[in-house]
């Protein structure tokens, strides 16, 4: 299979709330569509020594997949993995720093965190980008 039919997949699965094999077939698709760049981490400690630890590859958003991001960003803030959620966004918006409803998104993913300045600032770029984003439609996702 290919990139986009992992892609459709997991759009599918998200249809049936399995939003983990979603995860797992968006996170396929972004490997299939990304060109990979090693980067190495290191520990370093505090008498200057340095401490290799792991190569890890490092994926880059490109017009093929800034969907793929965005929708696993969905699936993981629908199971609460909200860090994972709002680095997938953040990807999406180096791509379309324009795009109100990826704002909304990390905006709500940063207050399910406790990020509430952050989550301010997203809600309200989102609504200066679309009108049709505003602070009631941000406070009706959590109703009391």
């Amino acid at each position: 299979m290919d990139a986009q039919q992992f892609f459709n997949s997991g759009v599918q699965k998200s249809f049936k709330n399995d939003f983990i094999g979603a995860i797992e077939d968006y996170t396929i698709a972004i490997k299939l569509s990304s060109s990979i760049t090693p980067k190495t981490i290191t520990n370093k400690y505090t008498e200057g020594s340095a401490n290799i630890t792991e190569q890890v590859n490092v994926y880059d958003i490109n017009e093929e997949n800034t969907s793929m991001y965005f929708n696993r960003g969905c699936a993981y803030l629908a199971i609460g993995k909200f860090n994972d959620a709002v680095q997938d966004f953040s990807k999406v918006l180096e791509h379309t720093p324009d795009d109100a409803e990826v704002y909304f998104k990390r905006a709500t993913a940063n207050y399910c965190l406790r990020h509430d300045e952050m989550a301010k600032s997203d809600l309200s770029t989102a609504m200066k980008l679309d009108s049709k984003y505003t602070e009631e439609m941000f406070a009706a996702q959590w109703p009391e």
